[in-house]
């Protein structure tokens, strides 16, 4: 094969994969429900459910690689929480052992890619009879699956000449130095093939007819293992923070791995070699390199057991976006819980917050150059966040000696924080209407009403310097009157035959949904005050 066909077949291969990727995680997301949830939930519920999930899918499938990219397109569908995500990777890690054992025990290579073309038939057809239904959204997973299995073989049909064609005899020198430098050898056969299973195949080949000597195949071993992160790192392009995060955990595994067993290499190599002595079996080369590759990911599980807690908290100081920063409580302390007069202030601050992302909610949605609706509701994503948080701490107060002030604040801050809501929920509304009648012409004539309600916003927004809460329902009335003004004007454009009878009740809807949305939020500020 070419030079120039290589690169065209890795390029097209890694396009194939990140479809893939996309085309899994919009499908799941909207095929699941609440039933993958619960499946995800029920299989996943511990540590211990977790950790067997992913070794026994990855036992099943022959590809650590597909089971973490699965796991984290779960997360980034949001079916799958962080910490049994973490786990479901770890066990992948010792479920994709299987491969060295069945390369050792049979020289066979399973080729999961055979799966590729049958599910992206079948997720098509899924896809094609049922567009709009939930056999449509899981047709597109399953082509999903497909183009990522595809892709991968793509990258091996291009890589696969160069691993198999690999003279791996006589890098570097004996010692350590010799160790990283076959580490590094293993580590690029995975990345290249982008397949641990390629890279185990060759280093156990090649040590079997005495190519390579025992440590060094075992830390070829090891850099294979590594390896299997590129696909991870890869999977995340484009993705949630907790996808990253996902990808972290797979990473800082295999790394804590390596480092033990390049550690315990010599020790390990020869336990193993006394052990399959005492029992009588040959110390087969290839046996022996499976079983050391199984005991390493077993001792990294092990070693993970007291350190998850700790390793999942310091991910989530992690690749924060600025949605997840500003949906994340500042001022409410449980200490406090016990002391509602100091509680309600906290209430109070974050409900500022909470109005303030309201705001700039609808005001993204009122722009000249109104926000997609898809970017609106990855922003909504802080203020439902907040929100969440505030009712929880609101539930947690200890209302036995409530004092009146108090109950009527809440009753304030709760009265409010549902107008609030129901601002963003007609702000969702208005980003869709206005991204589907882009450059219509009624657009002209609604500009009184935008400017008219962005007034609204403006003085009602809790976090800005224009806030002022007598003027919102004044300038609401202003808006009430604009808003009458202009539907005038479309009712007798609609006569002269100036515009159609379905624009005129088309835009009637979204000037109503511009004009609940000011109202909403004008009457939230009044409330809280």
């Amino acid at each position: 094969m070419g030079t120039v066909a290589i690169v065209g077949t890795f390029v097209g291969g890694i396009g194939l994969f990140l479809l893939g990727m996309r085309l899994m995680t919009d499908g799941l997301r909207v095929a699941a429900g609440s039933a993958l949830r619960r499946i995800l939930e029920r299989s996943t519920q511990t540590r211990v459910r977790a950790l067997v999930a992913g070794l026994c899918i990855t036992s099943a499938v022959q590809s650590s690689s597909a089971v973490t990219v699965a796991a984290i397109g779960f997360v980034n569908a949001g079916l799958l929480e962080l910490p049994r995500a973490v786990w479901v990777v770890f066990g992948s890690n010792v479920g994709t052992t299987i491969t060295g054992w069945i390369v050792a025990v049979s020289g066979l290579d399973v080729n999961i890619e055979a799966m590729a073309l049958p599910l992206v038939g079948l997720g098509t057809v899924l896809k094609v009879t049922g567009p709009e239904q939930r056999r449509g959204a899981l047709g597109e997973a399953l082509a999903g699956f497909g183009l990522f299995f595809l892709g991968i073989g793509f990258l091996e049909s291009a890589f696969g000449e160069l691993a198999e064609g690999a003279d791996v005899a006589g890098f570097g020198p004996g010692g350590v130095g010799g160790a990283v430098v076959y580490v590094l050898v293993g580590l690029v056969l995975t990345t290249l093939t982008q397949s641990s299973s390629a890279a185990l195949a060759v280093t156990l080949t090649a040590a079997s007819q005495g190519v390579l000597d025992l440590p060094m195949a075992g830390a070829m071993v090891v850099g294979a293992n590594l390896g299997t992160t590129s696909t991870a790192v890869l999977a995340t392009i484009d993705a949630t923070p907790n996808a990253k995060r996902t990808a972290a955990a797979h990473v800082a595994f295999n790394l804590i791995t390596a480092v033990v067993a390049l550690a315990l290499l010599p020790w390990l190599l020869s336990t193993i070699a006394w052990s399959l002595e005492a029992s009588g079996f040959p110390a087969a080369t290839a046996t022996s390199l499976a079983i050391f590759h199984t005991v390493f990911n077993v001792l990294g599980v092990l070693l993970m057991i007291p350190i998850s807690g700790r390793l999942v908290a310091s991910l989530k100081r992690r690749f924060r976006t600025k949605e997840e920063e500003e949906g994340t409580p500042r001022h409410l302390d449980d200490t406090v819980l016990a002391v509602p007069a100091v509680a309600l202030e906290a209430i109070r601050l974050e409900h500022q917050r909470l109005g303030h992302l309201a705001a700039r909610l609808l005001s993204a949605a009122l722009a000249d150059r109104p926000v997609s609706p898809a970017a609106l509701s990855r922003r909504r994503a802080s203020f439902d966040s907040l929100l969440a948080a505030i009712s929880d701490y609101v539930r947690r107060l200890d209302r036995r000696k409530l004092p009146t002030e108090v109950a009527e604040g809440l009753e304030r801050v709760v009265h409010a924080s549902q107008h609030y809501l129901i601002a963003v929920d007609q702000a969702a509304d208005v980003a869709e209407h206005r991204a589907e009648a882009e450059g219509h012409t009624a657009t002209r004539a609604m500009g009184g009403v935008l400017e008219a309600a962005r007034d609204v916003v403006r003085v009602t927004d809790p976090g800005a310097r224009s806030y002022y809460v007598g003027e919102g329902q004044r300038l609401y009335g202003a808006l009430e009157e604009r808003y009458k003004t202009v539907q005038a004007e479309h009712i007798r454009a609609a006569a002269a035959g100036e515009l159609e009878a379905r624009d005129v009740a088309y835009w009637q809807n979204v000037m109503a949904e511009i004009r609940r949305g000011a109202k909403h939020l004008a009457r939230a500020a009044e409330i809280a005050g």
